[in-house]
């Protein structure tokens, strides 16, 4: 496995922009369109069986839990799989054939991703699930609630970091690369605080303003205007969030590693 210079900060910033996020803004909504509507129907769905159940508005129940739990994992690791995926090999493979085909070669690289998802998403989840946890008790039986927060930052900010460490395995899953975690830890080895800058700055603040989107869309006790529309700048931004990540580490990965199309080793 080669390993190339780490990319000036700026020269980063700018292939980002210009040439990823910029310079293929079509591209990347386009093939947005099929993780939006799927986005919409399962976020929709949750809302509906707590509707339906009475749940809607509780907090901390365990039809709530459930469906919260159930939903965020179709989304994050089914759609954001699908449309990382689908980022990926389009900008880093190319367009082959006009259109992205159900080939037996994108069904694996997706289950691949999918897989690499859940193993980053799980562990960070029950870090951050047990942070928030201690959030809650520290909020209600400590003499010092001011320092609950921390046992939400902070495994956030170790959440992020283990996730800057191992990210080049789902870029490599996307595209067909050999590439296991210890790869990942060794070329980003040079490149941490490059790669936590460029997270903090292109994707913590989009992941901030969908959470408080989200936490909008549960406010509304009807199904009015105002629910639908934050239903749907939630998922946009769900999608933009994760079109960023992706062209990030596609970036960081193809100048650390010098993979190109078609290379069978790294």
């Amino acid at each position: 496995m080669g390993q190339f210079p780490p990319l000036p900060p700026g020269r980063a910033v700018r292939q980002i922009l210009r040439d990823g996020l910029l310079g293929q803004w079509r591209l990347l909504a386009v093939t947005a369109v099929l993780p939006m509507i799927l986005a919409l129907l399962v976020d929709f769905a949750g809302t509906l069986i707590l509707e339906l159940r009475g749940q809607r508005g509780v907090v901390l129940s365990l039809d709530v839990i459930v469906i919260a739990v159930v939903t965020f994992l179709l989304i994050e690791l089914v759609v954001g799989g699908l449309y990382t995926t689908n980022v990926t090999r389009l900008l880093g493979i190319g367009i082959r054939q006009g259109r992205l085909q159900a080939t037996p070669e994108w069904r694996s690289a997706f289950t691949r991703v999918f897989l690499r998802l859940a193993s980053l998403y799980l562990p960070g989840g029950l870090l951050i699930g047990t942070g928030f946890l201690g959030y809650l008790l520290i909020q209600a039986y400590s003499p010092v609630p001011q320092v609950a927060p921390l046992l939400v930052i902070i495994p956030g900010l170790v959440v992020l970091l283990l996730y800057t460490r191992f990210c080049f395995v789902v870029t490599a899953a996307a595209v067909g690369a050999p590439y296991t975690f210890g790869d990942s830890m060794r070329a980003t080895g040079g490149i941490t605080m490059l790669m936590l800058g460029l997270h903090l700055l292109f994707c913590v603040p989009l992941l901030l303003v969908q959470l408080g989107l989200q936490s909008s869309a549960a406010s509304p006790s009807v199904f009015g205007l105002s629910y639908f529309g934050y239903l749907v700048l939630t998922q946009m931004l769900f999608l933009l969030r994760v079109a960023v990540f992706t062209v990030v580490n596609l970036v960081c990965f193809v100048n650390r590693t010098g993979w190109a199309p078609g290379a069978h080793r790294i």
